[in-house]
């Protein structure tokens, strides 16, 4: 069945159906009426006189494609409401809030207990108002990180990032929820496969990966007949390693790839990157990222992780960086147009020992105390030169985690 649907100019592409204007074809230097865009200088012409225009479409196809064409049209950065520091004591309690209930979702999975997430969805929703008031305070909480319970605490972290993509993308609230869903449960299936393997020290064996690999697939299994749970969220516990280029796990031309797929994938990705599994080192948010853009168009929707990275910038907040003149800092936030000038709190001096906590904003290119001007070296890896992001936030920001209270 076909659609007649109303996109902006600026999303038409080559081979697309153009059946009307916001304007009388006439007033359009245009040889025909409805038409298929086959050249760019009718691609061009339709940008240069119009706003926006109706094309036909494959009902399938425009399932897929209208959330994307919706994000292209328009991004914005994310919003700094209220400042990091007065943010950061609600997040913590958010983050420990999601943590608990993503480490109890997997327990009752485990168990093959029915789930109930009417109280997911209420702590998806306090994290969504954390991410509109100042998305950094969750970012940093995302660096805190413990092996032990990894399958829940990258579920949540996931879901954060994701959620903080949607907003980027200027996707509405009831979409947010679903992104945070779909991250919160997208690796519900890990819990039914043996700990040996899920939790195995080193690189797994072919056989060990065709059995991880089936995780998506029970997973689903798990959630198919629960009518609590939404078929889009289904959907990206079955499909979220599913590849644009057709590889991946299951193997689904890129039509079939939902929206919602698409940037799971991407954030469950960058996530594993900057991570310490049992069988590899965390990488830096920079590499995470540049990987990330190599597989654009093959592993993963080249669209949307240029936005992804336009989002967090080139050091994302909570990034660790080594300054010029070997102090360390953490990255509090960035602007979209400074990308290499972020707003850094000083938190180690030349000599690795703590210091004072200091702000710098090196798009006014502060100097330290010899006069040289601060500039960020390099980045580093979670927890290197031995900084413990979680005890440096209790001690310097006053906040303890449930465990310790």
């Amino acid at each position: 069945m076909s659609l007649k649907v109303k996109i902006p100019a600026d999303s038409l592409q080559l081979g697309m159906y153009v059946v009307e204007l916001d304007r009388p074809w006439l007033d359009v230097p245009l040889m025909f009426q409805k038409f298929m865009i086959k050249r760019e200088v009718e691609l061009k012409t339709l940008k240069e006189y119009c706003q926006y225009v109706y094309i036909e479409v494959d009902e399938q196809f425009w399932s897929l494609q209208k959330d994307k064409l919706k994000a292209k049209a328009k991004t914005a950065p994310l919003p700094e409401n209220t400042p990091l520091h007065h943010e950061l004591k609600r997040a913590h309690g958010t983050y420990e809030a999601a943590r608990e209930e993503a480490i109890n979702l997997f327990e009752l999975a485990k168990m093959g207990m029915k789930l109930d997430i009417s109280h997911t969805r209420r702590i998806i929703q306090s994290c969504m108002i954390s991410v509109m008031s100042n998305a950094n305070a969750l970012f940093w909480l995302t660096r805190i990180k413990d092996k032990s319970q990894f399958t829940a605490e990258h579920s949540v972290r996931v879901a954060i990032l994701a959620i903080a993509l949607g907003k980027y993308l200027k996707l509405d609230e009831q979409q947010l929820e679903l992104l945070g869903l779909c991250g919160m449960l997208h690796d519900l299936g890990k819990t039914q496969i043996p700990e040996e393997i899920v939790d195995k020290p080193c690189q797994l064996t072919e056989v060990e990966l065709r059995v991880m690999q089936k995780h998506t697939i029970l997973g689903y299994e798990l959630v198919n007949s629960d009518h609590s749970i939404n078929s889009t969220v289904k959907d990206v516990i079955k499909n979220h390693h599913a590849h644009i280029d057709g590889t991946g796990y299951p193997k689904l031309p890129a039509e079939q790839i939902s929206f919602y797929c698409r940037i799971i994938s991407i954030v469950d990705a960058y996530d594993t990157m900057t991570s310490d599994t049992c069988y590899s080192r965390s990488s830096s948010a920079r590499d995470a990222l540049k990987e990330l853009f190599n597989q654009r168009n093959k592993q993963f929707d080249g669209e949307l992780v240029e936005a992804f990275i336009r989002m967090l910038g080139i050091y994302p907040p909570g990034t660790l960086v080594e300054m010029s003149n070997g102090e360390v800092g953490i990255v509090i936030s960035t602007h979209p147009e400074k990308k290499l000038k972020p707003k850094v709190e000083l938190v180690r001096d030349s000599e690795g020992k703590l210091r004072k906590s200091l702000i710098i904003d090196l798009s006014k290119s502060p100097s330290d105390k010899s006069g040289m001007r601060y500039s960020i070296k390099r980045p580093l890896a979670d927890g290197a030169m031995g900084f413990d992001m979680r005890s440096y936030i209790q001690q310097t920001h006053h906040i303890q985690s449930n465990n310790q209270r």
